[in-house]
């Protein structure tokens, strides 16, 4: 009995030793060579989360104490980012943020994707780009027809949240799906 007792609290010691692993050193990619997504904000809903490194998870971003939150409509799709894409330069550590068109998924959740354009804008006076993709998985896809191409109407309804919900200063222009693969591609770490 005491051998098993032994054994246990020595597992129990290894398994809190073991680093954690962070969402900052997963791949950007599957074996299979899909691109990964992480959901920050599920679809539909109206706090602005944001990831924290120190406690490995995703807490409500606060600005001077105060929860933020969209104050125009929803989040229309999920929003997050593609792990390992730090961008280099003067906002180096700033990661490839988009927006996974898929039924609402819960935070944290990993999803291999398929990238369906992409959106210029001006921020601020900055340049920031967004990847909008759907699930690979066709199971997890609203519309289960095989898509290549970001429909102009998502580009309506993505640009009018943006403008309004983000408040960002102007959209620069709408790029096609080999425009946002080779986006992640050329800003994947790892």
């Amino acid at each position: 009995m005491k051998k098993i007792v032994l054994l246990i609290a020595i597992f129990t010691l290894m398994m809190a030793c073991q680093e954690k692993k962070s969402f900052d050193d997963l791949q950007t990619y599957s074996k299979d060579g899909k691109p990964h997504f992480i959901v920050m904000n599920s679809a539909g809903s109206v706090e602005k989360f944001q990831y924290d490194n120190e406690s490995n998870g995703f807490k409500v971003k606060t600005t001077d104490g105060i929860n933020e939150s969209v104050s125009f409509l929803p989040y229309p799709a999920n929003f997050g980012f593609y792990p390992s894409t730090h961008s280099e330069g003067e906002d180096k550590g700033e990661l490839l943020h988009g927006f996974l068109i898929a039924p609402e998924l819960s935070i944290q959740t990993m999803v291999d994707v398929k990238p369906l354009g992409a959106v210029s804008v001006i921020d601020k006076g900055k340049e920031i780009q967004f990847v909008i993709s759907i699930p690979d998985d066709k199971l997890l896809r609203i519309d289960m027809e095989d898509t290549n191409e970001l429909h102009e109407d998502m580009e309506t309804i993505l640009g009018l949240w943006l403008v309004n919900a983000f408040e960002i200063d102007s959209i620069i222009s709408w790029h096609d799906a080999n425009y946002a693969a080779e986006l992640i591609k050329t800003r994947s770490n790892r």
